[in-house]
């Protein structure tokens, strides 16, 4: 029987059988390969769409940006220009600047500084001045620009120019910025808001309350008079566009 059984077996050649062993099959081979590119094109996929959406976020908000930026020109105009901070000051556009008439007389007044001493109008007879109404502690951009403005003093000085900045709050809140930022620049304390509301400063477009000035200045020529008065919504004012403002008045 062992015979038989012998010449039943056929031979096969030992190379074909390790062949077959280690052979795989082509429908597992063409599943794998299938699944490997497919997660390789859904990654790309995913990596492309994240860069197109980021720029696409990137340029909406330069656009807005550009949109809303506001013409800083302060020459003889009563801006009530909005920006995106409009909802932050008040509401902007629901709000209206109506400054004092140009050509009339600016009004005197006397009020206490950040530098100790009593500062009036007066003291600046013959000069151009700027009055620069602000939000006070609560508005870093307002107090920057004291700052920045302050680079420019010789500047100013030449132009027979002097800024006078004025808020509503205290010495004692003012200190703690005023050491910060350096300012040396006198800061009148009006905490009555008498010449705040005199000279129209109070609620404006820029204004986040209404018992406070925004972003207001108020040029006074050299004979006393409102030569031109501008409201800021977008909280700033470069000071070559001053500069360039009394530049311009002196023409």
């Amino acid at each position: 029987m062992k015979c038989c059984e012998n010449h039943g077996q056929q031979n096969v050649p030992e190379n074909e059988v390790q062949a077959k062993k280690e052979a795989k099959p082509s429908d597992q081979f063409s599943v794998t390969f299938s699944i490997d590119k497919l997660l390789s094109y859904v990654l790309i996929t995913l990596i492309v769409g994240t860069i197109v959406v980021g720029y696409s976020l990137v340029s909406n908000k330069n656009k807005t940006q550009a949109a809303n930026s506001t013409n800083t020109n302060v020459q003889g105009t009563s801006q009530t220009n909005t920006d995106d901070m409009a909802s932050h000051h008040g509401g902007g556009g629901n709000k209206k600047f109506e400054p004092l008439a140009e050509g009339s007389v600016a009004p005197d007044f006397s009020l206490p500084s950040t530098v100790g001493k009593t500062i009036s109008l007066a003291d600046y007879k013959g000069k151009n001045v700027f009055l620069f109404f602000n939000e006070g502690v609560m508005c870093s951009p307002c107090w920057q620009e004291i700052s920045r403005l302050e680079r420019f003093k010789d500047e100013f000085e030449n132009l027979n120019t002097v800024i006078i900045p004025i808020s509503v709050d205290d010495q004692k809140t003012w200190d703690p910025i005023l050491v910060e930022e350096r300012i040396t620049t006198p800061i009148l304390i009006d905490t009555e808001r008498k010449v705040t509301s005199m000279y129209k400063a109070l609620g404006t477009p820029s204004s986040m309350h209404d018992d406070r000035a925004g972003h207001t200045y108020i040029h006074i020529n050299t004979e006393g008079q409102i030569h031109s008065s501008a409201d800021f919504p977008n909280m700033n004012v470069p000071a070559n566009d001053l500069i360039q403002h009394i530049q311009q008045a002196q023409t």
